[in-house]
């Protein structure tokens, strides 16, 4: 395991440990499921335009196919993609750095105990953000997590040229690490009243993610992505936009987020050298959201996503492994719409 992961596992055991001796604590659990669908499209492949709609027509890779140990790829399924997680919570909610202005009434350290479950992945993790005033925020946590087949692949080495991950099971751990720091504003804060919440918040998080069986350089597949998964460094970013109300839908709002590889990673391929596939392109997703209160105890995320993607040559489009194609260009897609449901004990 890299040290970034170890030093975050060692701050959060001295974290647990202080919170198993302090009796002010309030805890709480909950239980979520996520679901959503990815629309199909043909990968930018039969266009110019920088938005690519959806297509459940697949472009066949030609018959100048395989290409050594490439067999090619046809753009596009003609159905799209699928996926669904469950996660446990467990909450302890400690006062911390609290006092009597307003700024720092409701200050606190939110250490979280998570498992995610998927088809074809399990994940255990531990977070532990940090409240010292009202409109920031600081978090710090590490997750780890392995991958098997079943209909799907988990988790594999993708870095044989083929284009097509290994396939055997519990292959590795995955294991991130991650600091993070969120700057938030309520309107409401300084004009009071119900309708008055409009909400800001942006996020910066740097994280680590390392899979046990891969070398520097060597791609591989998590959760039955794209199989483009490199170790190394990154940085995410998310910034929303949005409105609270008291109503049973109780939020509207505007997403946005980016992820690009950081140092060595993002240098092992750049999009300005000829012939290379792109490592230092920076995705990023965006579109609505909105959050419906069902009941006291649950509540539903309804989020629709599009997202930039790379566009490669037209002699490289169709090569089954990535880190042979050719950055040519950057275009939209439609991604999925997504649901995340939410049940508080």
């Amino acid at each position: 395991m890299n040290k970034a992961f170890l030093f975050t596992l060692f701050l959060s055991l001295i974290i647990l440990f202080r919170i198993a001796a302090d009796s002010h604590i309030e805890h709480s659990d909950q239980f979520g499921v996520q679901a959503a669908y990815y629309f199909d499209n043909n990968r930018g492949g039969d266009t110019d335009s920088a938005l690519v709609w959806p297509s459940y027509t697949p472009i066949e890779a030609p018959d100048t196919y395989p290409q050594g140990v490439d067999e090619g790829r046809d753009l596009g399924n003609g159905w799209g993609g699928a996926e669904l997680q469950a996660t446990y919570e467990h909450r302890m909610k400690i006062p911390m750095l609290t006092g009597a202005g307003a700024l720092t009434r409701g200050n606190n350290l939110l250490v979280t105990l998570k498992t995610n479950i998927a088809p074809v992945i399990a994940e255990a993790e531990v977070k532990a953000k940090l409240t010292p005033i009202a409109f920031l925020s600081f978090e710090t946590g590490g997750n780890i997590g392995t991958g098997w087949t079943l209909g799907f692949n988990g988790l594999g080495l993708n870095s044989d040229g083929t284009g097509v991950a290994e396939t055997d099971p519990f292959p590795g751990i995955v294991s991130v690490a991650w600091l993070a720091g969120t700057f938030q504003f309520d309107l409401a804060a300084v004009m009071p009243g119900e309708w008055n919440h409009v909400v800001t918040s942006l996020t910066a998080k740097f994280r680590y993610q390392n899979f046990s069986a891969a070398q520097e350089g060597e791609a591989w597949l998590y959760k039955a992505d794209e199989g483009e998964n490199l170790n190394g460094y990154q940085y995410f970013g998310s910034y929303v936009l949005g409105y609270q109300m008291p109503l049973k839908m109780n939020f509207a709002g505007f997403m946005v987020e980016t992820e690009q590889y950081l140092g060595e990673t993002a240098d092992l391929s750049p999009m300005e050298e000829e012939g290379a596939w792109g490592s230092d392109f920076i995705e990023t997703r965006f579109g609505p959201l909105v959050n419906f209160a069902l009941s006291d105890t649950d509540s539903l995320t309804v989020l629709f996503q599009m997202k930039t993607q790379k566009r490669y040559t037209e002699e490289t489009i169709h090569d089954a492994y990535f880190m042979t194609r050719d950055y040519d260009s950057t275009y939209t897609k439609f991604e999925r719409i997504a649901f995340s449901y939410t049940h508080k004990f």
